[in-house]
């Protein structure tokens, strides 16, 4: 079996799952989209604080990657 078949089919298994699998979780967490957030419901402007979405990958890197002391808050 050549590489690029492999890698196409996985690709293919990889998406349907995401698809699948993704609204199996949504319909069982019972996701919704008009829900406060914690941020929204308890802001005290020190320990919640709503955000910009485009700045939340960068809180999520340094958070995940230990980096807090490094890059700041």
């Amino acid at each position: 079996m050549s590489l690029l078949l492999v890698v196409l089919v996985s690709g293919v298994v990889l998406s349907l799952a995401y698809r699948l699998y993704g609204r199996a979780l949504a319909r069982w967490v019972r996701l919704d989209d008009t829900a406060v957030t914690p941020a929204v419901e308890f802001r005290d402007d020190v320990d919640y604080v709503p955000i910009e979405p485009k700045f939340l990958l960068g809180q999520h890197f340094s958070a995940i990657a230990a980096a807090g002391p490094i890059t700041g808050p």
